[in-house]
This record gives structure tokens, sequence and C-alpha cells, in this order.
């Protein structure tokens, strides 16, 4: 579903000062981001496995170490998407019956996939009894630094993001009505804390952990709902993407830097989370101002769409296509990790599509459908009604965030 998106030409004033950009509901260059950032996600994971020995392992690992940090973009993604679809007047109800909507189904069916490798290709990741799945399922498995890859290992990401969902009712409200010095005050506290994250983590007298726990991943989310609230009332210009995707090259690489001596402070967390989130503004800029990126082409847009269901499921494809190797580490030369990888993003790619297809598209529909027949029934005040085909957020007149960012499924 697409929505008028306003243009205008760089030599207007506006492409100098900002203004509102509350008209503005499509963003599709963030839809193609999704798909890069799965990208270095399988590329890290590529490297946990050791697919690659040798130099060519050594090569691997200088460029995919710091992979992991795509799930940082997710969740500054998400809480940028979520901001700019937000509407006032939709229940906290129905917003999370649309995330639930959005992720769940697609969610069962990777747990059920994990236990069925567990059972057969590979066994290390079978949980230690059953009430680490059974957390997974209900996604709270996160709350437990041990448990935090029971289950699915992938979705441990979808536990902070169900956290997310879970607060944001209760943080775009007070956020919406921040002054613009109180949003930027929102800005530094959000990245102060994505460095100290691991020093509270340490000291914490509740186990916790700084790459799993929710509650320490919810700055970054925080970050991208104050930035998109500052962007579109206009009191902020991001910068070019052009200055933009240096700097986030720079955080990515920075997220490996060694932490203060002496402390688990990681200032480096805190640039890379910066850059990030600098990054997902100017695309979005872009695209507000009618300068849209190549992350917008079609064949961009069609592969973020299968990103969430590609997430879900790579981990196992990666792990499974290794496990007939020692350990499941191949350690190849490149001359022969490379198809081996190659044949891994394929399987994966393609069951992620058969389940987009079969799965994803079609449970969002009856679920939707089923929530608006309630409605009928018995209309809420201030609801808001859903496309029957929105991976992160709710936007306006029934258009979901998914739908705002140029997707039909998901952010």
């Amino acid at each position: 579903m697409t929505i008028s998106t306003m243009t205008v030409p760089l030599s207007t004033p506006m492409a100098k000062t900002p203004g509102p950009l509350d008209t503005v509901r499509t963003l599709p260059s963030l839809t193609g981001l999704r798909w890069a950032t799965a990208m270095l996600i399988f590329g890290h994971h590529l490297m946990a496995v050791n697919y690659f020995g040798g130099t060519a392992g050594d090569v691997w690992g200088f460029l995919f170490e710091a992979g992991k940090t795509g799930v940082t973009l997710f969740f500054i993604l998400s809480g940028f998407v979520l901001a700019w679809g937000f509407k006032p007047q939709q229940s906290a109800r129905s917003f999370w019956w649309h995330r639930i909507a959005r992720i769940y189904p697609l969610h069962l069916v990777g747990v059920g996939l994990a236990l069925l490798a567990a059972a057969t290709l590979v066994p290390e990741i079978r949980s230690n009894g059953a009430a680490p799945v059974v957390a997974n399922v209900l996604l709270v498995n996160g709350w437990v630094p041990d448990w935090w890859q029971a289950g699915n290992p992938a979705s441990w990401s979808l536990v902070c993001e169900a956290f997310f969902y879970l607060t944001f009712p209760f943080l775009i409200r007070p956020l919406a009505r921040a002054s613009n010095r109180a949003l930027v005050i929102v800005v530094v506290a959000s990245l102060a804390l994505a460095a100290l994250a691991p020093q509270i983590a340490a000291v914490s007298p509740v186990p916790m952990s700084a790459a799993s726990t929710p509650l320490l991943r919810l700055p970054e989310f925080v970050l991208g709902v104050a930035l998109a609230l500052l962007m579109k009332s206009g009191a902020w210009m991001p910068m070019r993407l052009r200055f933009a995707l240096p700097l986030a090259v720079a955080g990515y690489a920075l997220s490996e830097a060694p932490t203060l001596p002496g402390t688990e402070v990681h200032v480096g967390l805190a640039a890379t989370v910066g850059g990030f989130a600098l990054l997902v503004a100017a695309l979005a800029n872009a695209d507000a101002r009618g300068r849209s990126t190549f992350l917008a082409r079609p064949l961009w847009q069609e592969l973020g769409r299968v990103s969430f269901a590609f997430y879900l499921v790579h981990l196992l494809v990666i792990a499974s296509v290794s496990s007939s190797w020692p350990d499941g580490h191949p350690q190849l030369p490149w001359p022969r990790a490379v198809p081996l990888a190659l044949a891994a993003f394929g399987i994966a790619l393609a069951l992620a599509w058969v389940l987009h297809k079969a799965v994803e598209i079609p449970a969002q529909r009856w679920l939707l459908r089923y929530e608006r027949s309630r409605a009928r029934v018995r209309p809420a005040a201030g609801d808001v009604r859903s496309s029957p085909v929105a991976g992160a957020g709710v936007g306006a007149s029934g258009v979901s965030a998914e739908a705002l960012v140029g997707q039909r499924t998901r952010s």
C-alpha cells in the first residue's frame, strides 16, 4: 500500500531548512537497509561457525567480527519506524495485537525448525530441559542470561523486540509531547547508556547481559524513537547520506574497540549506535525529501520484506550445512568455503521466501482480519484499523509501520 510522499527538489529551501514531515509516509530505503543489515549478521555467523579457515578465515573475521552489531541497527530502525508511523488515536491493545500478528507466527515456526535441527543435524543447540524452550516460545528467555539462545538461537533479539513493543505505547506519548530540548537529552542519554551497558551488567546484583538483556538494549530503540520525532517535527535535519555512511562504517569498526581501562565502559559501542542512527536518519531523510537511494529499488524492497524470515532461519541453515564436518566447523580454504557459503545462503533465502509467502503473510492477514471483525462487533473509541498486509510497527490510517517504510510485511 502506498501513500503519497512529499517530493522536494534539491534546489528548494526545504533542502536546507527542515520542516515538519508529518505528511510523509513511505520510506523505502529503510526496507532495503533491513536486508543489508541481515547480510552483516549472516556474514558474522559464517565466521562464528568457521566456514573459512587459514588466511581466508582471518580476512573474513576482520570483515565480519563486528557483524553482530547488525542487531543494533535493527533495534534503532525498529524504534525509528514505529515513531515515524505513530498516531495518537491508536490504542495500546491494537498496537500489541499488530505486533503479535507481525512476529509471532513466524517465530513459532522458527522454534519448531530449531527443535527439528537440534534433534537431527545440530545437536549442540539443544536446550537443557523444557523450561528454556518454553521461555523462548513466550519470548522471555533473554531475561535469563543462561537461556538467551534457547530454542531458536537467532530469536533472542525477538525477546528484546517484544519488550520494546510492550513499552512503546507508554514511551511514545510522553516523548511525542516532549520539547526538542528534552528529546536531545534523551538522545544523549541513550548514547551514554549504550556505552555503560557492559558496566551496568557487570555490577548488577541481578544477572544481566549487555548483549541480550532487553532492558540494556532498550536505549538503542529509544534513540531511534527520539530521532524520528525530532526529524518529523522539523527540529533536526539529518546530514546527507554521503557523510552519514562513512560515520556508520567507522562506528561498525569501533564496536570492536577495547573498553576504558579498568572498567567495562565501552565508548566504542556508543560510536556504533550513534553512527548507525545517523545512517537510518539520513536514509529516511533522503526518501522523505524525494531523493530515494539505491536501497529503494524493487529488488532490495523484495529482499527487505523477506529479511525477517531469513534472519530467523539463516543460522539454523548455516549450522546444518556445516554439520558433517568435525564439530560443525569446516575451516576450509576459500575455493571450497565460498561454494559452501553460497549454498547455505541459497538454501536460507529459498526457505525464507517460502516461509514469507506461505506463513508470514497469510498468518498476519488472518490475525488482523480477526481483529477487524471484533472491532466491527464492538468498536473501540480511538482504535486504528490496519492493513491486512503489514516487519516493526503500526502507523496511521490502517497502515502498518512496515508499510510506511515501503514494505508489506515487516520492519
